[in-house]
């Protein structure tokens, strides 16, 4: 056979597997219900399974500092990446690391100003 009529083969085969696919999961994210449409499952399993974002004061502090932690650390291993890339491509160097810096600070204060400010409800009962 022919290089051409093989590749227009393998080409017609894979095709074929792919219409095949898509008529198997044809109406699979239907929004009706049936038996085996595992989304609708996982969608009610959420419902039932959201908790409630309430807590006392001390878990709050204590996932607050969680936060200001993560916020730490992000800011600093952002810096960090940004001497790496200085040191890898100078082109356009110190201003394309300074505004990479900046950029950082700019989004470290702002979620920190976040974090500051989250106060979820105390939980009732």
């Amino acid at each position: 056979m022919p290089t051409g009529a093989r590749f227009a083969l393998t080409i017609l085969i894979v095709l074929a597997a792919l219409l095949g696919l898509s008529l198997c999961g044809y109406n699979y994210w239907d929004s009706e219900p049936r038996e085996g449409n595992l989304f609708d499952a996982f969608r009610l399993a959420s419902a039932e399974t959201r908790p409630e974002l309430c807590m006392d004061e001390a878990t709050r502090e204590r996932i607050r500092g969680v936060m200001f932690d993560a916020l730490d650390e992000s800011l600093r291993q952002h810096i960090v990446h940004m001497f790496e890339v200085w040191m890898k491509d100078d082109r356009g160097q110190p201003e394309r690391a300074r505004t990479g810096v900046q950029n950082g600070m700019r989004a470290y204060l702002n979620a920190r100003k976040g974090a500051a400010e989250w106060m979820p409800p105390p939980c009732a009962g």
